[in-house]
């Protein structure tokens, strides 16, 4: 669930469900790297822009590089929904990381454009995305 104000443009996301695999997804070391996974996914999707000068960084050591804190993250909810364990790895173990991170911005390109109407098609998601079009 995004919250987006038409008139300046600013996206907040507030809450964001995700569906867990692996045993006990909820809880657990697993629970801690989905929780630590999506503020990433949160953080491409709308501050985080590498830009290059001629293949080079302009931000090689993150200086004014803006990165989503503590308080960027949306509230997280985890729904378990495949409780299963991986015949090939160690323990049973599926990567849980990974996942939130890279479906995270696609969730919250998506909650902007029904909140808007408007299609959102790179990332980060500039305010322009968000403010509401008149007609003059």
């Amino acid at each position: 669930m995004v919250d987006v104000d038409i008139e300046i443009g600013s996206i907040r996301v507030v809450e964001m469900a995700v569906a867990g695999h692996g045993p006990r997804p909820e809880s657990g070391p697993t629970g801690h790297r989905i929780e630590a996974g999506i503020p990433q996914g949160v953080g491409t999707a709308l501050t985080e822009n590498f830009r290059t000068t001629r293949g080079l960084l302009r931000h090689p050591d993150l200086t004014g590089y803006a990165l989503p804190t503590f308080l960027d993250a949306p509230d997280i909810r985890i729904v378990k929904l495949v409780e299963e364990r991986d015949v090939v790895a160690p323990f049973g173990a599926k990567a849980a990381g990974a996942v939130p991170v890279v479906t995270s911005p696609a969730a919250v390109a998506s909650a902007v454009r029904a909140a808007t109407g408007r299609p959102v098609n790179r990332l980060p998601i500039r305010p322009q995305a968000a403010v509401a079009v008149t007609d003059l």
